[in-house]
């Protein structure tokens, strides 16, 4: 899975970023997930960038399970990489598969929980075992696949679900990818074996795409249009097109209110969480600490899934911007600063250094 001629390749600051980024928008939206409104909010908290990353709890500020997913993500894609160079080929939906089976078992009550076999160092990271409300759609898809239920795929999905727990957890495959194509081809793939259903898992196919690119320099206006030749051939792909051309439309009007954002709707499912993470993107302005904060805001500041669509504004911008964009002051407050950031850096070592993998902390699969 190394890097393609056709780019150039991305740095180990904007692996750092990316993750980063996107664990602190998780955080910053957490506190107000469930709230009904953005107006409500704003009466709460403001309209403006919290000052603190832990606004609404004391420090750390928490991360959930869209971060939590997200790792253990990252941690199959090295995986997958390492599989690939010791035996010639990589098997990665079932790599992935597993990597996503060992979060499920920090998810259970102890009581339940079996320690796998392969279970390697972040399954021992005793943080990520904090319950922040996982999404129902995840725990029964692995929970079936434990209990030895059939590995879902394209042609045999495990449901009709649509929600935004694919998505959110896709953006290591965009980092780590080849080449666009694969990174839309394995995001696909690996989250079908939790969503069923084509808004679910194309809307995370086409976000893994646009990291791609935005780590590898290109401007996010650009990516989109490429990623968006690769819905053409995909069955049910109707939604996930709509709502990308909805996040144009909203964009090209400038940096969206509150009210245009819960428009587009709560982000509870892919396609939306998609648009929403798009439009405050594109809107974000010039990279920097500043602005970070506002486009992590802004995706936060609406009544609906803020977590997620604030994580994935993170992911997109930290990819693009770099680790260096970030604010100081928000990391210091990061739950598990120092564990994202050796993701990230394995990540970056295994899929574009091409360093050897330390297989006492990535046991084989």
């Amino acid at each position: 899975m190394g890097n393609t001629a056709e780019s150039p390749r991305p740095t180990l600051g904007q692996f750092r970023g990316c993750l980063l980024a996107g664990a602190l928008g998780d955080a910053l939206g957490w506190p107000v997930e469930f709230v009904a409104s953005a107006a409500q909010i704003t009466q709460r908290y403001g309209a403006a960038p919290p000052t603190q990353l832990a606004y609404a709890t004391p420090a750390p500020a928490e991360i959930t399970d869209d971060t939590q997913m997200t790792l253990f993500v990252a941690e199959g894609v090295i995986r997958s990489i390492q599989r690939a160079t010791e035996r010639g080929f990589a098997a990665t939906q079932e790599v992935m598969r597993r990597a996503l089976l060992r979060w499920y078992q920090t998810q259970v009550p102890a009581e339940l929980r079996e320690t796998p076999s392969d279970a390697g160092w972040l399954f021992g990271v005793r943080g990520l075992y904090a319950r922040r409300a996982p999404g129902n759609t995840c725990l029964a898809s692995l929970q079936a696949q434990h209990a030895s239920g059939p590995t879902p795929s394209v042609a045999s999905p495990p449901n009709d679900s649509k929600g935004c727990g694919a998505i959110m957890r896709a953006a290591p495959i965009g980092l780590a990818a080849p080449d666009r194509a694969t990174a839309f081809t394995q995001a696909r793939d690996q989250s079908v074996l939790t969503h069923g259903h084509p808004s679910g898992y194309l809307s995370a196919a086409v976000f893994a795409a646009l990291v791609f690119d935005v780590a590898r320099g290109l401007e996010l206006g650009t990516a989109i249009p490429r990623a968006r030749e690769l819905l053409h051939d995909q069955a049910g792909a109707e939604e996930t097109l709509q709502q990308i051309d909805v996040a144009l439309g909203v964009a090209a009007r400038g940096a969206p209110t509150a009210a245009a954002i819960e428009a587009i709707g709560g982000g509870w499912v892919g396609e939306e969480a998609l648009a929403i993470a798009l439009v405050c993107a594109l809107s974000a302005g010039d990279p920097g600490a500043g602005s970070l904060k506002a486009a992590l805001w802004r995706a936060a500041l609406h009544g609906g899934d803020s977590d997620s669509t604030a994580s994935l504004t993170g992911q997109l911008l930290g990819a693009a911007w770099g680790e260096e964009a970030l604010p100081a002051g928000w990391l210091e407050q990061l739950e598990l600063r120092e564990v994202i950031t050796q993701l990230a850096d394995d990540l970056y070592a295994a899929s574009i250094a091409g360093a050897r993998i330390d297989r006492t902390r990535y046991p084989g699969n």
